[in-house]
């Protein structure tokens, strides 16, 4: 895929938006990516905050390669980029390239458990604040701002309005939260793994 001046891809293709900022899916992109993560991202590209970040992407020198990785054990990852994307971040003639990672199999309440208020109830839900939260991690490392972002007040603040508009104002995004996600998930497909 070719880097392109502000675009966001998913399944190799650029996605298309329309005025309001919605996604507007190809053939291949419904095809080859699971219902949850274009949902997540219908459902955080209608909030304000999505749409300022949606429009801040698709203005800008900036190429964004959204990939499904059923591997991962997180919901979403955005790697740091290398040094010379993070040098260039002042630079608006270089285009530049950042991966981000989703995983929407990540997200698996067990039956008859029942999620805590404030929090992703589906998988739809879990990408939904996936997509919000890499991208928050991009549109840092567009500002040449380098790992780690969780303590930085100015991430939190930002974060917080984010989680408040998809309807999960008690979502955490730091590290001990990525943490107690991380060994939930291998508690459950421990214990419910073998059912």
């Amino acid at each position: 895929m070719p880097a392109a001046a502000g675009a966001i891809f998913l399944a190799g293709e650029r996605i298309a938006f329309d005025a309001r900022e919605q996604p507007r899916f190809t053939q291949r992109q419904i095809r080859s990516t699971d219902e949850a993560t274009r949902s997540g991202l219908v459902r955080w590209a209608a909030t304000a905050e999505g749409r300022k970040l949606i429009d801040y992407f698709t203005r800008g020198p900036f190429s964004i390669d959204v990939v499904e990785d059923l591997t991962d054990a997180g919901a979403g990852n955005a790697p740091q980029p290398g040094l010379a994307t993070l040098v260039a971040a002042n630079d608006p003639a270089v285009v530049k390239t950042y991966v981000m990672f989703l995983n929407p199999a990540s997200f698996n309440l067990p039956t008859g458990m029942t999620p805590m208020a404030g929090q992703p109830a589906t998988a739809a839900d879990m990408m939904a604040a996936a997509w919000a939260a890499e991208m928050l991690h991009v549109y840092f490392y567009t500002r040449g701002i380098v790992l780690p972002h969780h303590q930085r007040h100015d991430f939190q603040q930002q974060w917080q309005r984010i989680a408040a508009e998809l309807g999960f104002p008690g979502l955490e995004h730091d590290d001990a939260a990525e943490e107690q996600q991380r060994s939930l998930r291998r508690a459950l497909t421990v214990g419910y793994g073998s059912q």
